[in-house]
């Protein structure tokens, strides 16, 4: 044993030690990124990053934001220039939120992320979004109840996807989305009001990795039932009557339980056609009027008639924006080869007939007829 202990400690000398080790304490947290073209096309990049406030009256800490912004040729370039500014090292290993202003969003979202995917300490869990406008803005807001910007809007696109306005994704889960020609993403769509808060208006629609269309709320909900990916909660508001008097009675609102739905992508003499069948039982959680098990059988025809309307409208607009959000394309690719060859691809999406029905049953309607 006492033989082995001078070749144990000439081993312990050849050891390397924490050679890449990075400092919490020089480090300067990065929380939220937003990507724009200035007025000359210039790229526009803005951080926010978080500031501890320690009050002298007490040891409640308090987590306020700053935001600095640069222009540069590209993202690499403006962060350099931000860093200038800071004393620190910018961190983006805990980045929440990557934001795209309209313009930006318009040209190729793939080439702004291209320094994000190739350093291995960037985040690839940081949540993806286009705003109204310019993004810079929208880290510049001064919510009355949130100190913390990236947190508020955080918390804002969370609530959206418990109730089913946006999907659950992430930098990384899109990653092969984006470079998959038989399938197009979405991504949540914000914008800023008032300068004091941050609001998620739907979805905005991309044609390859540009922003090319939006969604309001109701229909975006409605896209993520025909995609397959309802959230938490599922709500609508729809007109059931033609009331003059009392037009509250008009409307009943409902929140979807269970839900079933059907794709079928059929190819005859190389045209393609889609199927869509969406299946939802609903628990009504308002209506003014009452009585419902009277009319139980009429609101359920008026309310699947409706939701089919809205349904081909929402499919109207993803082929304007010629989004395949349902990988059509893929479908195409991997079970018709030979068709997938003959399509146009950039306007395959365009081309395809859809055949879209909603079927609403009403299965529970709360305490009260």
């Amino acid at each position: 044993m006492n033989g082995k202990l001078p070749i144990f400690f000439l081993l312990c000398l050849l050891l390397a030690g924490c050679w890449d080790q990075h400092l919490l304490k020089n480090a300067v947290l990065v929380q939220a990124l937003s990507y724009d073209l200035s007025d000359d096309d210039e790229f526009l990049l803005g951080i926010s990053i978080p500031i501890i406030d320690e009050p002298s009256g007490g040891p409640q800490a308090l987590v306020k934001s700053e935001t600095f912004s640069a222009r540069g040729h590209t993202p690499r370039d403006s962060r350099r220039k931000i860093a200038q500014e800071i004393s620190g090292v910018l961190d983006t290993s805990k980045n929440k939120l990557v934001l795209f202003g309209e313009r930006m969003a318009a040209t190729d979202i793939y080439p702004s992320l291209d320094v994000i995917w190739r350093d291995p300490r960037n985040s690839l869990g940081a949540t993806l979004g286009v705003v109204e406008g310019e993004a810079l803005d929208l880290l510049n807001i001064k919510p009355k109840h949130e100190t913390n910007v990236s947190e508020y809007i955080q918390d804002a696109l969370t609530s959206a996807e418990e109730n089913s306005i946006i999907p659950n994704e992430t930098l990384q889960t899109l990653a092969s989305e984006m470079l998959d020609p038989g399938e197009d993403i979405v991504l949540p769509y914000l914008k800023m009001n008032n300068k004091k808060s941050a609001v998620v208006i739907g979805l905005a629609l991309m044609n390859e990795r540009k922003y090319s269309g939006n969604l309001a709320p109701e229909d975006s909900t409605l896209l993520l039932l025909l995609k397959n990916k309802k959230g938490k909660y599922a709500r609508f508001t729809k007109q059931v009557s033609r009331e003059k008097q009392n037009k509250l009675n008009n409307y009943i609102a409902f929140n979807v339980q269970r839900m079933k739905r059907k794709l079928r992508v059929q190819v005859k003499n190389g045209k393609v056609s889609a199927k869509l069948n969406l299946e939802l039982k609903v628990n009504v959680e308002e209506y003014p009027k009452g009585d419902i098990p009277k009319q139980i059988e009429r609101l359920n025809k008026v309310l699947s008639k409706e939701l089919t309307k809205d349904a081909k409208r929402v499919i109207t607009k993803l082929q304007q924006g010629n989004c395949d959000t349902f990988g059509i394309g893929r479908r195409l690719m991997a079970f018709s080869p030979k068709t997938w060859k003959m399509q146009a691809k950039k306007d395959y999406f365009k081309n395809i007939k859809f055949d879209t029905n909603v079927n609403v049953e009403i299965i529970s309607h709360g305490i009260v007829k």
